[in-house]
């Protein structure tokens, strides 16, 4: 009798554990086939369509915008079944991107006062501030005879005290505080040359440029020096949180890696 109960127990126990396990089966099952859609996923898609369209989404757009975002998460679903994401470089990099941001993100805590001058002063030199001008100009076009009609602009100006017309130039007229470096951006490379060292006053040049002839009348010169946090604040300020996350990243993958053992093909030498 007691074998006979034994064994209808282990039957029961047998049974019970595989209706368990097909419970389990099922019930996965299920959650795997339950696509759940949230407001912001939506509204963030519809801000997307409105921004490129130019109009909000109506109900046929809409649909097409849920339907496509559906389509998109079973394709991505049944891609993760056949373990498409294994061995591809383009996902790897994206992931690890991705948690790259998220742990950025949480370096976000403002710098105190005392830690903000620390870095300023580490890195003074880097904000020292170049010579800058602030200037107009007439612009005379090489393929009208620039050169030549900026001789005589200039004569007008000296003899009968007017501004004659000049040919539009592509980034205006008018440029405020300058560097040399900035000003070679807009006019090509020794530009600046010609007139960095003026003084405020009178028009001058001809200068030629890569695009033609110019006259420059120089109205405010502010002269080299090294500023205080406070000029450079903002600057500084951006330059500190940007080193500090590359620096919390840096110590977060040196962290990680204590747990990882790296295997290699002999022929190549690789150091951790």
């Amino acid at each position: 009798i007691r074998v006979q109960m034994t064994k209808k127990l282990l039957s029961f126990l047998c049974i019970g554990l595989i209706i368990l396990l097909l419970d389990i089966w099922f019930d996965t099952s299920n959650q795997d086939k339950t696509i759940v859609l949230y407001d912001d996923e939506i509204n963030a898609l519809i801000e997307t369509w409105t921004a490129q369209v130019g109009r909000p989404p109506n109900d046929q757009d809409l649909q097409g915008i849920i339907n496509q975002l559906v389509e998109e998460e079973i394709l991505y679903r049944e891609a993760l079944k056949l373990e498409l994401d294994k061995d591809d470089i383009i996902i790897k990099r994206r992931l690890a991107q991705k948690i790259g941001f998220l742990k950025q993100e949480e370096q976000s805590q403002l710098p105190t006062e005392t830690e903000l001058k620390e870095y300023f002063k580490s890195k003074e030199a880097k904000y020292y501030l170049d010579k800058r001008l602030s200037f107009s100009h007439l612009y005379f076009s090489k393929e009208k005879n620039g050169a030549e009609r900026a001789f005589q602009a200039l004569k007008v100006i000296q003899n009968e005290k007017s501004i004659p017309d000049s040919d539009p130039f592509l980034v205006g007229k008018n440029f405020i505080n300058k560097t040399s470096k900035e000003i070679e951006r807009d006019f090509g490379v020794g530009f600046s040359d010609h007139f960095i060292n003026e003084q405020v006053g009178p028009w001058l040049g001809p200068f030629n440029s890569i695009y033609g002839t110019h006259l420059v009348k120089i109205s405010q010169i502010t002269q080299p020096k090294s500023p205080t946090l406070e000029e450079v604040k903002r600057a500084v300020l951006v330059d500190y949180q940007l080193d500090k996350k590359q620096e919390d990243m840096k110590g977060y993958i040196e962290n990680l890696k204590r747990d990882y053992e790296v295997q290699i093909n002999p022929k190549f030498n690789y150091q951790d």
